[in-house]
């Protein structure tokens, strides 16, 4: 029977022995056991708690720091929340946040007998109690610490208005991209307008015809510059004149009559008179640039127009006014040729340049690097240090070990994560940023060291 008389009342008393049966109200208790979880739902609660801890620990890093110690000392109301967008509290996100992301791509929370492992996995995810550690496993594992030379890059990237991603900048096997998530578009547009304003003439899209158009342009220029005028020279003309016939079968013009002709009038009107017509002067440059654009060696191409550059220069040693004009214009020229050389190469499709072919064409080049100001080789320094890729180009792929280690846990590709903590987002390279510019003070131990030598105020570990 499922009742015994109570000792002490007389009336029924329950039996809660284990052989009893009891049916109250219709209604049957389960008898089945409880069973301890197994070795495997245990390390996947581990696994489950990492995952979430290392992709909420700055939003709740974040959500500490603007939530809980202000409302604890009483300078923030209880409850008020701030509005980040997208119905998000913080900018990053928290550990809730990766739970709903996991169980909408079908990784459900462990259950509630495992949950003292999931709180484990989340410490060793990141959500540590001390902020060191944190930010270590935050910045340095997942969006990558920067060295001092590609983090002053960036800033003087980020000046100009382009929008990077902190994978980018990391030093560790910082990758090719379009730029922060969702400004490829807006990276392009300022690239291509950057890169023809090199040549004298801003367009959004820059094609053959329009570098065709400038070269013409601008080599009409230097015809109304030297037409009709004689310039006073000195010995560097000279040796300038005759460096270029001495080299005339080394660089593939040999035979091209109006070189060796412009040349020897020129020289025959140094030794007379130390001058040179404007007219032969301009007939010289044409032939040699014209050689220079259809050689097939392109080294053999720079030579060339380094001749010309040093021409000009002698000319306008002596030449104030001259002077003061091929400063404005020869770099016009110059990077109408780099552009022009860049689309033979395939760098320019669609109308839309990749700096990061067009920097990694001027490295190593013996005119590659030029500081005027005018000369496109600072934005092609910028594409090839980022790695700014073209909006027709493959972006890069690649983790930090702290992104491999979070792709494990979660037992999936990281490609998801990425979107949701933004690690490629331009919110996630201001972070980057700011963090390694205002450690927090005494947590050298980190690995993250000060230092008056940082850049901008930024603080890298020479060593990482």
């Amino acid at each position: 029977m499922g009742f015994k008389p109570d000792p002490i009342t007389g009336g029924p008393k329950l039996d809660t022995s284990p052989t009893s049966s009891v049916t109250v109200s219709g209604f049957k208790p389960d008898q089945e056991e409880y069973k301890e979880p197994s070795f495997g739902e245990k390390s996947g609660a581990v696994a489950y708690g990492a995952g979430t801890g290392v992709v909420g620990s700055l939003g709740e890093l974040e959500k500490f720091g603007a939530y809980t110690v202000p409302e604890t000392l009483g300078f923030r109301e209880e409850g008020q929340k701030d509005d980040m967008g997208f119905g998000r509290e913080t900018l990053f996100p928290t550990i809730d946040d990766a739970r709903k992301y996991l169980e909408k791509i079908g990784v459900t929370r462990p259950r509630e007998e495992v949950r003292g492992y999931e709180t484990g996995g989340e410490i060793i995810g990141g959500l540590a109690t001390s902020a060191p550690g944190l930010i270590k496993t935050g910045v340095k594992g997942l969006l990558g610490v920067p060295s001092k030379t590609s983090e002053a890059i960036a800033q003087e990237a980020e000046k100009l208005g382009f929008k990077l991603s902190p994978a980018q900048v990391r030093q560790d096997v910082p990758l090719s991209a379009q730029g922060s998530v969702f400004a490829a578009k807006e990276n392009q547009s300022l690239a291509n307008k950057l890169a023809s304003e090199g040549t004298g003439a801003q367009v959004a899209e820059i094609t053959s015809d329009f570098i065709g158009k400038r070269l013409k342009t601008l080599g009409k220029e230097f015809d109304n510059l030297y037409k009709g005028k004689s310039f006073v020279v000195g010995s560097e003309a000279e040796s300038a004149l005759n460096s270029i016939l001495a080299r005339e079968t080394e660089l593939g013009y040999a035979g091209v009559s109006p070189v060796k002709q412009a040349a020897q009038t020129m020289l025959e009107n140094i030794k007379s008179r130390s001058m040179v017509d404007g007219e032969n002067l301009q007939r010289l440059r044409n032939a040699l640039t014209e050689r220079a654009r259809s050689s097939t060696s392109r080294s053999d191409a720079h030579e060339i127009y380094n001749l010309v550059d040093v021409i000009d220069a002698s000319v306008s040693q002596n030449n104030p006014a001259l002077a003061k004009a091929l400063t404005e214009l020869r770099p016009k020229y110059r990077n109408s040729i780099i552009l022009e050389d860049l689309y033979r190469k395939g760098g320019i499709k669609q109308g839309n340049i990749s700096l990061e072919m067009l920097g990694d064409m001027l490295r190593g080049k013996r005119d590659a690097v030029r500081r005027s100001g005018k000369d496109i080789d600072n934005l092609a320094e910028l594409g090839r240090e980022l790695k700014i890729r073209a909006r027709w180009q493959e972006t890069g792929s690649g983790e930090t070990p702290g992104a491999d280690v979070l792709k494990k846990a979660l037992g999936t590709t990281l490609g998801g994560v990425a979107s949701l903590t933004g690690l490629r987002s331009a919110t996630a390279r201001k972070a980057q940023k700011g963090l390694a510019r205002n450690p927090v003070k005494g947590y050298e131990k980190t690995g993250i060291t000060t230092g008056a030598g940082a850049v901008g105020g930024g603080v890298f570990d020479s060593n990482e």
